[in-house]
């Protein structure tokens, strides 16, 4: 509901002001549109003797709506995001504040300056389930249509996780920034042109029950901006083979008794740490493993089991970059800093039988 705003009532706004200026320690905020009633007593003795007692009338006055909202985000750091890539998420939190129902509009900020580029075609969306994701039962909100409404502050459904999905342009740089910023505004307030309006104006009417409104200490506005960072990563691997022979004449030959090098290269490009990184490869059909033939960067390693960087077992081929292994189980296993390059070389012979 929107209606004129007043400064008058001095009596209804120091209350209000007081409620504004509770300590944040108290208990729940006093809900909008509680009667506040007092009535004083004088006893006395008359003149005869008499003992008596008179009320005086009560007096009454319903607790104002207070109009405050808090935004927070979500990623304490930068959302790691690819160049070019679509629908990336950042999430925040909208908070109701005050002591009534209130709705809120929420408006996205991607033009925010002081960062490398501005993430494009962002949406807000109601994150149903506050898991952070976006999901298929997640609401594109509509202004004017779906706006959140919220529930009292300290009752059940006083906040609502938002999110914001963009599109990172391409042709960005690793590392570059992007900024988008969600903004909340109680839309009782949204009936003036000041924004954000100051505090302690009042909205006469406006309020839970037709209470008075009345702005509160967050100027019935809100603000949080979370950041997009290009990671460009990639891990790649490339297979080659050499065939040599102890007859010099049959090198390069794939005949029965000549020995396959394999080279196996893992490239780690851009910038990160891959985690849990273990290079499997089969022994081939028809070819015998050569014992201890099996090389990280150029130191050897062993085949058992022992805390080096690699083993083979039941004719497979691991290898950890990075790590090592004990009873099967990797321990420190796979970690990679790119951008670095890792290379695993064995070798196999062609059965003559």
């Amino acid at each position: 509901m929107k209606l004129t705003r007043s400064l008058t009532g001095a009596g209804f706004l120091l209350a209000a002001l007081a409620a504004l200026a509770a300590p944040a320690t108290q208990a729940a905020m006093t809900q909008a549109g509680t009667d506040i009633t007092n009535t004083a007593t004088v006893s006395f003795t008359d003149p005869d003797g008499n003992p008596g007692n008179t009320p005086s009338n009560p007096s009454t006055f319903k607790v104002a709506e207070i109009l405050d909202v808090t935004v927070t985000r979500d990623q304490a750091t930068p959302v790691s995001v690819l160049d070019g890539a679509l629908d990336q998420v950042v999430s925040f939190t909208v908070t109701n504040t005050g002591n009534g129902s209130e709705a809120y509009a929420l408006v996205p900020a991607n033009a925010l300056g002081g960062d490398n580029f501005d993430p494009l075609n962002v949406r807000v969306y109601i994150d149903n389930n506050g898991d952070g994701v976006l999901d298929a039962g997640d609401t594109l909100l509509i202004p004017g249509v779906n706006d959140p409404v919220l529930a009292p502050s300290g009752q059940q459904g006083d906040s609502v996780k938002i999110l914001l999905v963009s599109d990172i342009p391409a042709g960005l740089t690793n590392g570059d920034l992007g900024d988008v910023r969600l903004s909340a505004e109680s839309i009782t307030t949204q009936s003036t042109p000041a924004s954000p309006d100051a505090v302690g104006t009042v909205f006469a009417g406006a309020g839970t029950g037709g209470v008075d409104a009345v702005v509160g200490t967050t100027q019935a506005v809100g603000s949080a901006t979370s950041t997009y960072q290009v990671r460009q990563f990639a891990l790649d691997m490339v297979k080659t083979s050499t065939l040599t022979h102890t007859d010099p004449a049959l090198n390069g030959k794939a005949v029965p008794g000549a020995t396959i090098t394999y080279t196996l290269t893992l490239n780690a490009t851009g910038a990160g740490v891959f985690n849990n990184i273990v290079i499997t490869d089969n022994i081939p059909a028809h070819t015998t493993y050569v014992p201890n033939s099996v090389t990280l960067n150029g130191n050897p390693l062993t085949d058992s089991q022992n805390m080096d960087a690699g083993y083979v077992q039941g004719g497979v081929v691991r290898v950890y970059p990075g790590g090592n292994d004990t009873n099967n189980t990797p321990t420190n296993s796979g970690t990679v800093t790119a951008p670095a390059v890792n290379v695993v070389t064995f070798q196999v012979t062609i059965d003559a039988i």
